[in-house]
């Protein structure tokens, strides 16, 4: 009945607009007729102008001037006769627009006469049915109001909680992001500082180091935990979004239902058969209440779930900024020791060229030493008196030498022993004084071991 009488109301609004539509056709006709008033009143103007051209319509010829015509102007009849085409062309625009109005609206009329008797008999049939009929329907409708309350309780609870989550997962986000670019700034800074020639020596190290990998694990676990938050936060932007379309279109059924009950409580004040078994209908309101009770139990149980889901969900989140920052400290940790390794490696390796330097040193100090020990040798064989003497020779530069480490002085130890042997101060192999250059190779070999 509601539903019907709701459909009777559109039908007199659309009556009432049909008959707003014939007002604007008659309006439409009576600017038709004035228009065509001034059609006419501008055509006598026209043949006014005509028969005043025809009388004047002679050369005037003057002394001293070219002959003229007198008369009215070109442009001004032309504008005129453009000004009646327009007019006639807007009066059989205007007379076409008329009669088309008033076939659509006929046909409207004559359509919402036709559904307006199928709704007056359809009334009547709702009125001829029994008051049983009648109270079950205002039942069903109490109840599906209800049901709609309980689900937009519900659904605000669910609603509130997916966007305080959704909060949360793009702040947790948003600092995953912030810290991988703080690690990118600070791994490029270092590499930045590096010379090409470090960065090549940097490249030869980090295939050796054992750490690289184990960084790069890290940064990668890093990247997926980022990947895995950003979908998770369009995961959650989708269902708010879903969540709102769906709240939305229960909200307008919500408002068709509380609409149809209103009009069912108009419709029983107006009818007292209706007033009697709405009357014997609130015998079930308790139960109606029992009903609401039982459902705002489970609510609170549905509520006390989320609060724990959301309190897990907190504490998932701490234990992963916990291990956040943990994971930060260990790469930090990782790219001190990786610094302190690189620096080690530069140390040695100056070291290593120093040593190269003080062997090239020691080999001419060597030579030097076997050319001056040819003529002492010589001495000998004359006298002996004078191998002390030697001796002094021979040790004095080594003395004069500023103190090197323990490898060189086993090699100025060693050299006054064997002119033409030399010795590599890591695994004590010795060489002849011909084979320098394989003594050299060997000693650079023991270097890097």
């Amino acid at each position: 009945m509601d539903e019907i009488k709701r459909e009777n109301e559109a039908l007199r609004a659309k009556l009432r607009s049909c008959s707003t539509l014939n007002t604007f056709c008659h309006e439409t006709q009576q600017e038709i007729a004035r228009l065509n008033q001034l059609v006419t009143s501008k055509d006598g103007l026209i043949a006014d102008l005509k028969a005043r051209l025809g009388k004047y319509e002679k050369t005037v010829v003057i002394e001293g001037e070219e002959p003229y015509i007198v008369g009215p102007s070109k442009s001004l009849i032309e504008s005129l006769c453009k000004e009646i085409c327009k007019l006639k062309q807007k009066l059989k625009d205007s007379e076409a627009d008329t009669t088309q109005r008033l076939e659509t609206s006929k046909t409207e009329i004559q359509r919402l006469q036709e559904k307006l008797r199928e709704k007056d008999q359809e009334l009547e049939t709702i009125r001829e049915r029994p008051e049983h009929e009648k109270e079950r329907e205002i039942q069903r409708l109490r109840s599906t109001l209800a049901e709609s309350d309980r689900t937009q309780a519900t659904r605000a609870v669910l609603c509130t909680s997916l966007a305080e989550e959704a909060e949360q997962l793009r702040a947790q986000l948003g600092a995953t992001v912030q810290v991988c670019q703080e690690l990118l700034g600070r791994l490029e800074k270092e590499k930045s500082k590096t010379v090409m020639t470090d960065q090549r020596t940097q490249a030869n190290e980090m295939k050796d180091s054992p750490e690289v990998p184990h960084l790069n694990v890290i940064i990668s676990k890093l990247e997926e935990e980022n990947d895995q938050l950003k979908k998770r936060v369009a995961y959650v932007e989708s269902l708010n979004s879903k969540w709102q379309k769906y709240d939305s279109s229960r909200e307008e059924y919500v408002r068709g239902l509380c609409q149809k009950l209103k009009e069912s409580n108009g419709l029983a004040s107006a009818n007292p058969t209706l007033t009697q078994t709405l009357t014997s209908a609130t015998g079930n309101v308790a139960l109606f209440q029992q009903e609401i009770a039982r459902l705002n139990g489970l609510l609170q149980d549905k509520m006390m779930e989320c609060e724990r889901f959301s309190r897990e969900r907190d504490d998932s989140k701490r234990r992963d900024k916990e291990r956040i920052q943990m994971l930060e400290q260990q790469v930090l940790a990782y790219i001190e020791d990786f610094k302190s390794e690189r620096a080690d490696r530069e140390r040695a390796q100056g070291k290593i060229l120093d040593l190269q330097d003080e062997v090239g040193r020691l080999q001419l100090q060597i030579r030097t030493q076997s050319v001056q020990d040819a003529p002492s040798s010589r001495r000998l064989h004359i006298g002996p008196k004078k191998f002390p003497h030697r001796q002094t020779d021979t040790a004095e530069p080594l003395r004069n030498s500023p103190p090197e480490t323990s490898s060189k002085r086993t090699i100025s130890n060693t050299a006054p022993q064997g002119a033409a042997e030399l010795q590599c101060p890591r695994c004590l192999t010795t060489y002849d004084d011909e084979h320098a250059a394989e003594y050299l190779n060997h000693w650079e070999e023991c270097a890097k071991l």
